[in-house]
């Protein structure tokens, strides 16, 4: 690690942080680039005009989890630093963050309760004493819902203000909307969990499961819910042929910011995905005729709360950094509601705050705003799993989607399997704990 450190020192993104005038200089590392990162950048320019004793610059950092601890463990780490919400844990419990509860200018920051409410639980996680400390301040966030072609759903006879609410209904009209050639081959279909399949964990916690039982430190991959989330994937397969399904999107994982992509082309009337995708729909097919609901579930367990996958770039400062003070005030500044909202629009995402104005959603570029609000609202959105593993965890269900997806294994043998791989990762970080004196090894 010090090694590591010691080239990137050398190597990574670096400046004088000194100036004649004598403003604190502040670097912030951060991973967004294209409009994300020039919306950002618009965000540190208006800081730095507001005030003349603190200059924020903006660096561009690829895997910046990575070298940002590295930077951390060698002893020069940036001023600021953007994360994901799945970072926290680890950066947490290996001491490579301040917690912003006990940093001054903490009172600078709004309450948890400022947040929405999938947002508030990724702002904070245990210390080594088992006290729940606060250390992040969200940046932007994500949600997840279904995006429908309305003129595909009118085309084919179905009602483009009556979109699925439930599971059972996205499958009938996903199969009026799936086409084929003369030569059998697909020429449309009318949802696939395999586009764009970026979340193979998320799933089963749209049949009710979870990933982890964190205070019983048990796996739950092979949970009820899991078995029955990947039967519907299972289902699905064998209902679409996934040899067909895989040929006919042998292109997309190319093409996602392009007219190409699968539900832009209309090659894919409904899809999965983030508030992001209304940017590339209006960047490249502006007269598409979409709208956006919250992604069906079972009819058993609708309530009417949506269920939703809920992330967010995350703002902390590293342990070590030189101004600590500075960077909070630039992270105060970056939480307040008008600056919020302005980053979001130019996103095109959700808000993080559990309140918005009028004007965010009339002026909001993407129609689907108030659906993905509502999600990063509800009780019933849910997000990755609080603990250290889970990148590993998520790569163990990358893992398991494929064979689900393209073998005859029985789906319960399969998560029998993965259950036990993830169990073993669980039970590995406590026993590492314990040994470190965690309390309680957790």
């Amino acid at each position: 690690m010090a090694a590591g450190a010691a080239g990137f020192a050398a190597f990574g993104p670096r400046g004088a942080r000194s100036r004649a005038d004598g403003r604190i200089v502040l670097d912030y590392w951060e991973k967004w680039t294209g409009h994300e990162g020039a919306a950002m950048q618009a965000v540190v320019d208006e800081f730095n005009q507001s005030q003349s004793r603190i200059l924020v610059r903006y660096l561009v950092t690829a895997g910046i989890d990575q070298k940002s601890m590295i930077a951390i463990a060698g002893g020069d780490p940036p001023d600021v630093l953007g994360l994901y919400n799945y970072n926290i844990p680890l950066f947490a419990e290996t001491g490579a963050l301040l917690p912003l509860d006990e940093a001054a200018g903490s009172a600078m920051l709004p309450p948890l309760e400022a947040y929405a409410r999938a947002i508030r639980p990724m702002l904070s996680h245990p210390d080594r004493s088992g006290r729940l400390r606060r250390w992040a301040c969200p940046n932007t966030g994500g949600t997840l819902a279904l995006y429908y072609n309305k003129s595909l759903f009118a085309q084919v006879g179905l009602d483009p203000a009556r979109p699925p609410a439930t599971l059972e209904q996205l499958g009938d009209f996903a199969a009026r909307l799936d086409a084929t050639t003369q030569g059998g081959r697909y020429s449309r279909l009318g949802f696939t969990p395999t586009e764009p399949g970026w979340w193979p964990w998320a799933w089963g916690a749209y049949f009710g499961a979870s990933l982890t039982d964190q205070p019983c430190r048990r796996a739950l991959i092979d949970s009820p819910e899991h078995v029955a989330a990947f039967r519907w994937i299972r289902e699905t397969a064998e209902r679409l042929g996934p040899e067909r399904v895989n040929a006919f999107g042998s292109g997309w994982g190319n093409s996602y910011d392009s007219i190409n992509n699968a539900f832009l082309a209309g090659q894919v009337a409904m899809v999965l995905q983030g508030p992001w995708l209304a940017s590339v729909i209006n960047t490249h097919n502006p007269g598409l005729d979409y709208g956006v609901v919250p992604f069906p579930v079972p009819a058993s367990i609708a309530d009417g709360q949506p269920i939703g996958l809920v992330e967010s770039d995350m703002l902390c400062v590293p342990r070590g950094a030189r101004h600590p003070d500075a960077s909070m005030e630039f992270i105060a500044f970056t939480q307040q509601p008008l600056i919020v909202e302005k980053l979001s629009t130019a996103h095109f995402k959700n808000s993080v705050l559990a309140q918005v104005s009028p004007e965010f959603v009339a002026k909001h570029p993407n129609r689907g705003v108030e659906v993905f609000n509502a999600v990063a609202n509800s009780p019933r959105g849910f997000r990755a799993a609080s603990t250290r593993q889970f990148p590993q965890i998520r790569s163990k269900m990358g893992s398991l989607f494929p064979k689900v997806w393209n073998t005859d294994e029985p789906v319960e043998d399969l998560l029998r399997s993965t259950n036990t791989e993830v169990q073993s990762l669980l039970d590995l970080e406590y026993e590492q704990k314990a040994r470190r004196g965690w309390k309680g090894g957790a």
